[in-house]
């Protein structure tokens, strides 16, 4: 976030990327393509090429059918192996963070093509380089897999009941950005970065693209964000949700995030707007609360002059 710390920039630097071609797994499995970060292995690419006849279904395929049978490669293990698989042909591509058999599921990883109400899949064609140019040009640049990794890819921890015993169980999950939401997130970042608090923005999400991980993710990014100065930008960032009761998924979702930036405070049903008032008087860095207690505060807020804040509304 900032410049302060010398030998932290300095190790920052030191990390080494290296990338190995058709590397062997296990005795039957040998993968196109593994990235790995200070001998580590973080990602794993099957590419396959559109004029020989091939597309990226079939390097889903081959994950699903050939890749971790049993869950016995060490490649591919949860929470020890690489943080996410890549199936790309030159037009398209697509992730999964987990390689579990023919229950592996695929994510597109695409730019999206087209604008306003002809937006759709894939990408766009491109002049000069392949529609899947921005994987090079882009996401496999040192900084922006740095980025992923340091701000992005978590783990989902969920609550849910087995269908046959009936018993509650933990399922985890990494969660990986889709390319939209990484783009959105940059793009907003940075512009604020520039403008500050001069501007106000509109971010449209369709149903099911992943709106709560958006949210956790920008506020997070706002909290930490330093100008060119390496001064903090907003003192507090203020989730506000629409919905009468805090919205659980949302709630979870952004308390389950890293707190290396301080604690975050949810102003949920069984608090009131006082204790939201105290959350922003007492500096707290990620506040999330309901539409209802916010107004009701507005006069009572009483030490935010100098004060710069960010407001996320769902």
């Amino acid at each position: 976030a900032t410049t302060f710390n010398k030998k932290l920039l300095e190790n920052y630097e030191k990390n080494i990327f290296s990338v190995a071609e058709e590397v062997w797994a296990s005795d039957d499995e040998r993968i196109d393509l593994v990235i790995f970060l200070n001998g580590i292995a973080i990602m794993t690419f099957e590419l396959k090429c559109n004029t020989a006849g091939q597309s990226y279904e079939d390097a889903i395929y081959q994950y699903r059918t050939t890749r971790n049978i049993g869950n016995k490669t060490r490649l591919f293990r949860f929470k020890a192996g690489t943080l996410v698989n890549f199936a790309m042909d030159l037009n398209e591509c697509y992730m999964s963070t987990k390689i579990c058999g023919s229950s592996t599921y695929f994510l597109p990883f695409n730019m999206g093509n087209g604008t306003g109400v002809n937006a759709g899949k894939g990408n766009p064609l491109c002049d000069y380089d392949f529609p899947v140019h921005y994987m090079w040009d882009d996401i496999l640049k040192k900084d922006t897999i740095l980025e992923l990794i340091n701000k992005f890819i978590f783990i989902e921890t969920k609550e849910e009941t087995d269908e046959l015993t009936e018993k509650r169980k933990i399922k985890e999950t990494v969660i990986f950005p889709r390319y939209h939401q990484l783009d959105v997130i940059r793009k907003l970042i940075g512009d604020v970065k520039e403008n500050k608090t001069k501007l106000n923005y509109l971010i449209q999400h369709s149903a099911g693209s992943g709106k709560s991980n958006s949210i956790a993710w920008t506020a997070y990014r706002l909290a930490s964000l330093h100008d060119s100065n390496d001064e903090s930008v907003f003192s507090s960032v203020v989730v506000v949700t629409d919905r009468t009761v805090l919205d659980e998924q949302l709630q979870e979702t952004i308390s389950g995030f890293d707190h290396t930036i301080g604690a975050v405070e949810t102003i949920d049903d069984k608090k009131n707007s006082k204790d939201l008032r105290d959350a922003i008087n007492n500096g707290a860095r990620i506040i999330v609360t309901t539409l209802q207690k916010f107004p009701v505060i507005y006069q009572e807020v009483d030490k935010v002059a100098g004060r710069n804040f960010a407001i996320i509304v769902d």
